[in-house]
């Protein structure tokens, strides 16, 4: 498909959940006729996929499953170690006849993007604390994550290097923490100046930047979506003062914490 035309993204999914659960060692599942759209993202472990008999498919700890409504599918799950996972399912709709032939024909798995994961963190994470809106937000969230992954294999070409992704990755899971470009740089196996040099040439920005930017658009997030203090936002995202955060959201959005919220309860 060289291109999704207007009916074709209207694609979603409906009545989505998301969970995480680990897997006994040496666990299975199935056979079992799958009914729903299912996004797997293995942590840790690792698990063997047989669909409708067809040889079996590794899926490695790092990386996503897509596994589509209408086939027999049996998993095994690694024999020596538990396996954590990620699981993201609901119905799937308003798929055409080309976008279902499109999905059939890829590859069930690939690697994880930071993307992928923060969007199944965050549809977890909306579950947890209930902040569905009646489950729109989690179908919302899910739709999201499928698209991504769509997104993701019709670019591979040009798809960030894996030393970016394992950077971003760190970076979304430390919002909270001081982390420094070291730190940061050690995690994705790559030295300061190089991690540098790649951002600059894929990203525009430093990883100390995408930092920032990404603490600021959290605090924003919270400022707008929780009623949390200034100061208890602040500290959730990694600034070490409420001045310096207010600060921060100012001068990214033109208006001080407080305002902020005001102009988002009036509209």
């Amino acid at each position: 498909m060289s291109q999704f035309d207007a009916q074709a993204r209207r694609l979603r999914v409906a009545d989505a959940t998301a969970r995480q659960l680990v897997q006994p060692a040496g666990s299975r599942i199935g056979p079992r006729r799958r009914q729903e759209i299912q996004l797997m993202l293995i942590h840790a472990g690792s698990m063997r996929l047989r669909l409708d008999g067809g040889p079996p498919r590794q899926v490695a700890a790092g990386e996503i499953c897509l596994l589509l409504p209408g086939h027999t599918e049996e998993i095994r799950f690694d024999g020596d170690v538990d396996t954590h996972e990620t699981l993201v399912r609901g119905r799937m709709e308003q798929a055409t006849d080309q976008m279902r032939a499109w999905l059939e024909a890829l590859r069930p798995n690939r690697t994880l993007s930071s993307a992928l994961t923060y969007l199944a963190r965050e549809a977890v994470t909306t579950e947890q604390t209930r902040l569905t809106a009646d489950g729109a937000l989690v179908d919302a969230l899910a739709t999201a994550l499928l698209w991504r992954f769509i997104a993701e294999f019709r670019n591979l070409p040009a798809a960030l290097p894996a030393s970016i992704e394992t950077a971003r990755l760190f970076i979304h899971d430390h919002l909270d923490r001081p982390v420094t470009l070291t730190d940061i740089a050690r995690a994705a196996s790559v030295t300061p100046a190089h991690l540098v040099r790649m951002f600059r040439s894929h990203m525009d920005t430093t990883p100390v930047q995408y930092l920032w930017d990404r603490r600021i658009s959290l605090g924003v997030e919270l400022l707008t979506s929780t009623g949390l203090t200034v100061g208890s936002i602040a500290t959730r995202c990694g600034f070490k003062t409420s001045f310096h955060f207010s600060r921060k959201v100012k001068e990214s959005t033109g208006l001080s914490p407080t305002d902020l919220r005001t102009s988002t309860s009036r509209t």
